[in-house]
């Protein structure tokens, strides 16, 4: 399995270089899924109106361009080689300040597999706006979101969907919050239309 992986390597990173600078063939939108796995939610500032908390960010897609063998084969790639694929510039508009973990190394992989899905993972702690309504303070209910968009594509180029509707939230359960209590929470879609299109 080794020397599968490491002859792959070798032989495809310019095909690799090529595959950056081109998002689909066809012309058809890419179909990029998104899931969040809550790491932990760190703070609530009601002073800053914001919260932070530390989550893995999971995207989903596929490129029939890099199929290599069938399903059961993958390769995980991290460090550099990462530069050299094209991804998505999903970023979080309601976003303050945020940071990608990198002890021991920079958190973040790609998982290849041999049919052409991709899984590109990070972990990163953001903090986000939350513009909150205190008058009822400290018995209030506040709705913080978390915002994800393309950065510079429109829909054309990319459509960004949650992997498993309301079930693309993971962990959830296990964030511990003193003095808050997660009441509910859902996962909408929607578009918007930009100034650089929908």
């Amino acid at each position: 399995m080794i020397f599968v992986y490491v002859h792959y390597l070798e032989v495809n990173i310019p095909y690799l270089f090529i595959y950056k600078n081109k998002l689909s063939i066809l012309g058809e939108p890419l179909l990029l899924d998104i899931e969040i796995r809550l790491a932990s939610f760190d703070s609530i500032s009601e002073v800053n109106m914001d919260y932070t908390l530390t989550l893995y960010l999971n995207q989903y897609w596929r490129d029939d361009r890099l199929i290599f063998g069938n399903q059961n084969e993958e390769i995980t790639l991290t460090g550099e080689i990462i530069d050299k694929f094209w991804l998505p510039d999903t970023f979080f508009p309601n976003d303050k300040s945020a940071y990608l973990h990198d002890v021991t190394e920079k958190n973040k992989m790609i998982r290849l597999n041999g049919n052409g899905e991709i899984f590109y993972a990070m972990r990163f702690t953001s903090t986000l706006a939350c513009m909150m309504d205190l008058r009822r303070y400290p018995l209030d209910k506040q709705n913080c979101t978390v915002e994800i968009e393309s950065y510079g594509y429109t829909e054309a180029d990319v459509i960004m969907r949650w992997k498993n509707g309301r079930q693309s939230i993971l962990d959830l359960e296990k964030v511990q919050l003193p003095q808050f209590t997660i009441m509910h929470y859902d996962t909408i879609s929607y578009g918007i239309y930009l100034a650089t299109g929908r």
